[in-house]
Formats: structure tokens, sequence, C-alpha cells
């Protein structure tokens, strides 16, 4: 839920920067729209994607789109923030009324099962609930495997900025062989 919430705050807040950069006379809003997407895997906040170059740092857009995403952000969360508070009082007050219904409906449909049925049905639950934890530690070995992949591919293109950092830029003024 909250990947999937985070997942569709960044999609609102990049067409939301699309169209202000299309009404301010930057790229059309489709082009923008199609060319920024949101990533669909979840990404290390300590570490940034990459660095900022220092012409990057001097542009005074940058700190207007910074600008920009702060006060979408905040109004997003002014408006989501009530509704999940909402959303969640409403699954305090009925979750406890509907969990004790459900539990008094299985146990008269247990009671009424003979024992035969009774001892098929537990030794069901006894083998998918071994095959639930095999599939949760198989899936966990995925994660982990594509977690290290990620951390190796980060670490190789972080190495490649370091270096490009390292070498002194070209003059623009200066061509070479002249």
């Amino acid at each position: 839920m909250s990947e999937a919430r985070r997942n569709l705050g960044r999609a609102v807040l990049l067409m939301a920067i699309a169209a202000g950069v299309a009404a301010r006379g930057g790229a059309p809003v489709a082009h923008a729209a199609n060319v920024v997407k949101a990533p669909s895997a979840p990404t290390t906040e300590s570490a940034p994607a990459s660095a900022p170059s220092s012409t990057a740092l001097k542009d005074p857009r940058i700190a207007d789109l910074d600008g920009q995403i702060k006060t979408l952000r905040e109004q997003y969360h002014s408006q989501l923030d009530p509704l999940e508070a909402q959303v969640k009082a409403l699954r305090d007050k009925f979750d406890p009324q509907l969990a004790s219904l459900e539990g008094q409906r299985h146990d008269l449909v247990e009671a009424a099962k003979s024992a035969d049925m009774r001892a098929l049905d537990d030794q069901e639950a006894s083998e998918l609930k071994q095959l639930a934890e095999l599939e949760k530690s198989e899936v966990d070995k995925v994660h982990q495997r594509f977690a290290d992949q990620r951390k190796d591919v980060q670490d190789k293109y972080r190495e490649h900025r370091q270096e490009l950092a390292k070498k002194p830029e070209p003059h623009a003024g200066l061509q070479p062989g002249k």
C-alpha cells in the first residue's frame, strides 16, 4: 500500500511538473509526460542516482522546480492524509466486528464437519503453510539477489561518475587543435 501510494504520488507529481514546464514554454505536456517516468522499483534514499554537475547547480530553474515539487507534495499530503485517517478509523471500527462474526461463522461450519473432514482440512492447511514458508524463503532470496545486483550497478556508475569528476572539463571557448 505504501509503495503504491508513493508511486502514485510520484506519477501525479511528474505530471504536474510536466504541465508546469509546458505552461512556462518548455516541452509540450504530452512529450514531457512520455519522457519522464516514475521508477518501477524502489530506490535507496541515501544514495543519489547521479551527482549534480556544477552547471546544474547554477541553473535557477532547478530551485524553481524544487519549490514547485515541495508545494505540490504538501498539497498532496494535506488532501491525502485526512482521507487515510478516515480509512484507518473505519477499519478500526469495523474490522473487530467483522472478525468476530467471521470467527463465529467459521466455528459453526467447523462444528458441522465430520472428524475425518476436519483431519483432512488440517492436513491441507499444514501442507499449505509449509509451502507458503518455502515460497517466502525463495522470494526473500530473489529479493536479496536483485538488491545485491542493484547495489553493484549503482557502485559501478558511482565509480564512473567519480572518474569523470576527476577529469578536468574542457573550456567551452577553446577548441582542440587550435
